[in-house]
C-alpha cells in the first residue's frame, strides 16, 4: 500500500532504542525528566492540565494544546496539519526527546509555524494510543513511545514514527529534517497526502474489524492446548520466561499454564511456570529489598531491568504468583506476593486510598540510580560477617554487574545457598533479614525516582483484585482493607450510575472511562465480593456489567468495542481484544459476566460472553498466545466451573469451611456464602444447614451434588476432581 513516507526520509528505527511495544513483546519505559527543571521562560496551554506528564511538558516553547476541540477546530480552520506526541511520564525516551527537541526554540519555531502540536498522556487516553499506534506500526512495523504522528486536519495520520534526534544520527534523520520535510510536503503535495492517508485509514479500518466466520464451537481444552504448544515453543528453559532480550514478564500466559497443568496434569506446564517464576523472583528485574519487580528485563537472565515499575506489572504478578502458591504450596511464592503488595501500599498509595500509576526509572537524572550498590557502600554501613553472606547472597562484586555499579540478584536457591555457606535457612534467613532492613534504611535517604501521581480506574481494579485476592489465599485481613477502600473511593468518586471515570489526578476526576475500566472493576468487584460476601456488591457489579453493555456491545457484531460510541473525537473506534502488557479487556470482560453470571444464575451475562468469544474464534485459533485472557474466559464457561455455595450452621465452622476451600486452586470456581443480607439471591434458594451445621453445596451448571458437612468431604472432593 502506498504511503506518504517514501516521500520523506526513511528513518531506521531500529537505531535508538525507544519505548517498545509490539503484541509479543510490551511497551518499555524507563525514568523521567522533571519539567521543574525546565526554564519558566514559557508557559503553554497543557500548565491547566492535570496529568503529571502533560505538565511536564507545560514549559516547553513549543505551542502545546491538550488533545481536544480547541485543537482540532484551529487546524481545521488554519488547514494545518497536527504534529501528535503521545508518551507517558516514566518513559526515558520520551524524555530525552523532550530535552533535546521540544525544549529547543528553534525546534519550536519549526512546530509553532507549521504544525498544530498535540501533547497526549497515553495513559489518560489509551483510546488514541490505540489507534495511532496501529498506524504507526503500520508505516514502520514497529512502535513504541514517544509516539511521533503527523495527521491531517481530518485526523488521518500519514506519517510517523517513535525517538528522532536532534541531529543526523546512526542513519536516522534529525527531527528538524523531519519537520522541515512533512511541512513542505503538505504545503506542495497536499492532494497526495490526503490520498495516501485515506489509503492508511482504511487499512486501520480493516484492521479494527471483527472476523465473522467461525464454526459455531469452541473447544477451551483443544485452544488450551494450542496456546501452551505456542508457549512451549518460546519458552526460555536456561533462564525462564518467554523468548529472548528485551524480555516481559506475559503472565496472562503463565496463568493459563496453571489452568492447563490443572485440567491435564501435565508436569511440563507446571515445570514452565515454576522454573519462571523461581527465576524471576532471583533475578535484577526483582527488588531485592523492597519487593515489587520493575518493568522488563533488558537482557535474557532477568539481571539488568529498565528500572520503573509499574503499577499493573505488580497487580498481575502478584495474582500469578498467589495462584501458583494455591497450586504448589511453595512458600516463597506467597512470600513474593506479599513483598509485591506491601511495596505498593508503602509507596504507590494515594492520600484517597487509590493508588499511583507509576515509579519513575530514573533519579537525579540517571537510570537506576536509586537502586544500585557498590561493593564499598555496603561493606561500609554492614558488619564484615554480614556483608559477607549479604555479597556471596546477592553477587555483589568490587567490579559489579552493571556499569560499575551491582544490580541485586540471586543465582541460587535458597537451600543450595545454605548449604554452601553452611548455615541453616533459618539462619541464613535471619542474617539477611538484618542486613536488608540496614540497606533499605540507608536506600530510603537517597533521592527517590519520581511517581507518576495519576490513578487510573482500570490498573486499581487491578491491584484491588489482587488485594483480595491475596486477603484470600494468604488469610490476611490487612490487605482487604485498602482493596475496600479503593473501591469505595472509585464507586462515590468516579461511578454516577451512567459513567465511570477513567482517570483521577490532583483531585479531578476526568474522561469518561473505557471498556478497560468498567471490566477490571466489575472482575475486581466479583472478588472481593468472595472476601467479603457482601451481596451489596454483586448488585454494584450487575449495575457496572450493564452499563458495560450498554455503551461498549455491539449487537451487529456481537462484540464489545474499547470506547464509547459518542466520543466524537475518534477517528476510527477502537477494539482491544489481544493480550499485550496487561490482558485484553474484551477478554477481562468476558472473564467478569460468566463470573457474574454464576453468581447470580443470570445466563444473559454468560450468553453475551459466549456470543463474543465466538465471534472472537478466529483470532483466538490464529493467535492462541495472544488470546490467553480469552481462554481463561473460555476455560470458565465450559470446563466444569464448580459453584461453592456455604450454608452457615449453629457450629460456627463458616470460617473453617472457607479457609479450606481457599487453601486449594481450584481456578473455575465461585464462592458464595449465605448471610442474614443476602437471604434472597437464587442460588441460595433451597439450600439449608443440615443438621444445623455448616453444610457445602458443590453446583455445576445450577445442578448441586449432595450437601457436605464434614470439611474432610471437602478435601476428598478436590483431590478427586476429574481433570476434564
Amino acid at each position: 500500500m502506498p504511503l506518504i513516507s517514501p516521500l520523506l526520509p526513511r528513518v531506521k528505527l531500529s537505531s535508538f532504542r525507544t519505548c517498545y511495544l509490539s503484541i509479543v513483546t510490551d511497551p518499555e519505559g524507563t525514568g523521567t525528566f522533571f519539567s521543574l527543571m525546565n526554564s519558566l521562560k514559557f508557559t503553554n496551554r497543557l500548565a491547566s492540565e492535570t496529568s503529571p506528564y502533560l505538565l511536564q511538558h507545560a514549559h516547553n516553547p513549543v505551542d502545546w494544546y491538550p488533545w481536544g476541540e480547541e485543537a482540532l477546530r484551529k487546524a481545521k480552520k488554519e488547514n494545518k496539519p497536527i504534529f501528535l506526541s503521545i508518551g507517558y511520564s516514566a518513559c526515558h525516551w520520551c524524555h530525552v526527546m523532550e530535552k533535546e527537541s521540544f525544549e529547543d526554540e528553534a525546534t519550536a519555531q519549526i512546530l509553532n509555524q507549521h504544525f498544530i502540536s498535540i501533547k497526549v498522556d497515553r495513559e489518560e487516553r489509551p483510546d488514541l494510543d490505540h489507534i495511532y499506534m496501529n498506524a504507526v506500526q503500520i508505516m514502520t512495523h514497529r512502535g513504541g513511545w514517544p509516539m511521533t504522528v503527523f495527521l491531517t486536519p481530518q485526523l488521518e495520520p500519514f506519517y510517523g514514527g517513535t525517538y528522532f534526534p536532534p541531529e543526523d544520527k546512526m542513519g536516522m534523520p534529525s527531527f528538524k529534517k523531519i519537520l522541515l520535510g512533512v511541512a513542505t510536503t503538505w504545503k506542495n503535495r497536499e492532494s497526495e497526502v490526503k490520498k495516501s492517508a485515506s489509503e492508511l485509514l482504511s487499512a486501520l479500518k480493516e484492521m479494527s474489524k471483527t472476523e465473522a466466520k467461525n464454526s459455531g464451537s469452541l473447544s477451551a481444552r483443544a485452544l488450551t492446548e494450542a496456546a501452551f504448544h505456542r508457549t512451549k515453543q518460546s519458552f526460555d528453559p536456561v533462564y525462564g520466561g518467554l523468548g529472548q532480550a528485551p524480555k516481559f514478564f506475559h503472565s496472562t500466559d503463565f496463568r493459563l499454564a496453571l489452568r492447563h497443568w490443572k485440567t491435564t496434569q501435565s508436569e511440563e506446564a507446571l515445570a514452565i511456570v515454576n522454573t519462571t517464576l523461581e527465576l524471576w523472583s532471583r533475578g535484577g528485574i526483582y527488588d531485592q529489598l523492597g519487593g515489587g519487580f520493575h518493568r522488563y528485563s533488558t537482557d535474557d537472565r532477568w539481571l539488568v531491568p529498565h528500572f520503573e515499575k509499574m503499577l499493573y506489572d505488580n497487580a498481575l504478578l502478584a495474582e500469578l504468583y498467589l495462584e501458583a502458591f494455591q497450586a504448589t504450596r511453595h512458600l516463597p511464592y506467597a512470600k513474593t506476593a506479599r513483598e509485591i503488595l506491601d511495596y505498593t501500599l508503602r509507596d504507590l498509595k494515594s492520600p484517597e486510598g487509590l493508588f499511583f500509576s507509576t515509579e519513575d526509572a530514573d533519579s537525579e537524572g540517571v537510570e537506576g540510580k536509586f537502586y544500585v550498590w557498590t561493593k564499598e557502600d555496603i561493606e561500609k554501613h554492614l558488619t564484615p560477617e554480614v556483608a559477607q553472606v549479604f555479597n556471596e547472597v546477592f553477587n555483589v562484586t568490587e567490579t559489579g554487574n552493571w556499569e560499575e555499579n551491582n544490580i541485586l540478584h540471586r543465582t541460587e536457591s535458597w537451600i543450595d545457598l545454605s548449604h554452601r555457606l553452611k548455615m541453616t535457612e533459618a539462619e541464613l534467613e535471619e542474617v539477611l533479614a538484618v542486613a536488608k532492613r540496614k540497606l533499605f534504611h540507608l536506600r530510603g535517604q537517597r533521592i527517590r525516582p519520581g511517581i507518576d501521581s495519576k490513578a487510573l480506574t482500570s490498573w486499581n481494579a487491578m491491584m484491588i483484585h489482587s488485594l483480595a485476592l491475596a486477603h484470600q489465599v494468604l488469610n490476611e485481613p490487612s490487605y482487604l482493607e485498602p482493596a475496600q477502600k479503593a473501591v469505595n473511593f472509585i464507586l462515590n468518586q468516579l461511578w454516577d450510575g451512567k459513567h465511570l471515570k477513567h482517570t483521577f489526578a490532583q483531585g479531578v476526576a476526568k474522561q469518561n472511562g473505557f471498556l478497560e475500566d468498567y471490566a477490571y472493576l466489575t472482575h475486581a468487584i466479583l472478588t472481593l465480593y468472595e472476601s467479603t460476601f457482601e451481596w451489596d456488591l454483586i448488585k454494584r457489579a450487575e449495575q457496572l456489567a450493564q452499563t458495560m453493555v450498554d455503551l461498549f456491545w455491539d449487537k451487529g457484531t456481537r462484540t464489545f468495542f474499547f470506547a464509547e460510541d459518542r466520543q466524537a473525537d475518534l477517528l476510527i473506534r477502537p477494539t482491544d481484544t489481544y493480550d499485550g502488557a496487561v490482558p485484553s479487556s474484551a477478554g477481562v470482560a468476558m472473564t467478569a459476566l460468566i463470573r457474574l453470571s454464576k453468581l447470580t444464575y443470570q445466563d444473559k451475562w454468560s450468553n453475551l460472553a459466549e456470543q463474543a468469544l465466538l465471534q472472537y474464534e478466529p483470532q483466538i485459533r490464529t493467535l492462541p498466545q495472544a488470546s490467553s485472557q480469552m481462554l481463561i474466559a473460555l476455560d470458565l464457561l465450559q470446563n466444569r466451573s464448580q459453584e461453592f455455595i456455604l450454608i452457615p450452621g449453629e457450629n460456627n465452622q463458616t470460617e473453617d469451611w472457607i479457609q479450606a476451600i481457599r487453601e486449594h486452586f481450584i481456578p473455575n470456581k465461585i464462592l458464595a456464602v449465605k448471610t442474614k443480607a443476602s437471604d434472597k439471591p437464587v442460588l441460595f434458594e433451597n439450600k439449608t444447614a443440615v443438621g444445623n451445621k455448616t453444610t457445602l453445596y458443590i453446583c455445576e451448571n445450577k445442578t448441586c451434588r449432595a450437601p457436605l458437612t464434614e470439611i474432610s468431604e471437602l478435601n476428598h472432593f478436590v483431590t478427586s476432581l476429574p481433570n476434564d
